[in-house]
């Protein structure tokens, strides 16, 4: 998969970076997204010069780590049995964030971290269930 495609995965209201001389750019989020999406943009968040301290540290630092984020779970309830879900549901609820959160996760309106995908895979495996094919599909991004 390209950058530009990773990158766009990220959304249009990322905070971007225009420094130049940063030793980390090549590896952050905020200036790979300036290198593919600057001239696409005229307005928006962007890193200040004084994030850059003179040891070359930076708080806004984004490392590009690319994610596996799980995107729609129309099917998730399918082979639960009726008296597990209650429970089942309530559980993936809360790991998702409460009811909105929850809806628009379910739809694949928002993305489900890894960190979610665990927790829910660890609720199911703890009611004995398959943790195969839980999710309409998969979308990689920083």
């Amino acid at each position: 998969m390209e950058n530009k495609d990773l990158i766009k995965n990220v959304g249009t209201n990322i905070t971007m970076c225009f420094l130049e001389g940063c030793p980390r750019a090549d590896k952050c989020v905020r200036h790979l997204a300036y290198d593919m999406l600057g001239e696409e943009k005229t307005c928006g968040n962007t890193v200040m010069p004084s994030s850059l301290k003179a040891n070359g540290e930076c708080g806004m630092y984004f490392e590009a780590q690319i994610k596996r984020y799980a995107k729609g779970a129309t099917h998730i309830y399918d082979e639960i049995r009726m008296k597990h879900y209650p429970t089942i549901r309530g559980g993936v609820k809360n790991i998702l964030g409460g009811r909105t959160s929850y809806y628009r996760s379910i739809n694949g309106k928002k993305l489900i971290s890894e960190e979610q995908q665990s927790r829910i895979a660890a609720l199911y495996r703890k009611y004995g269930y398959d943790t195969d094919n839980l999710y309409d599909g998969y979308v990689y991004s920083y």
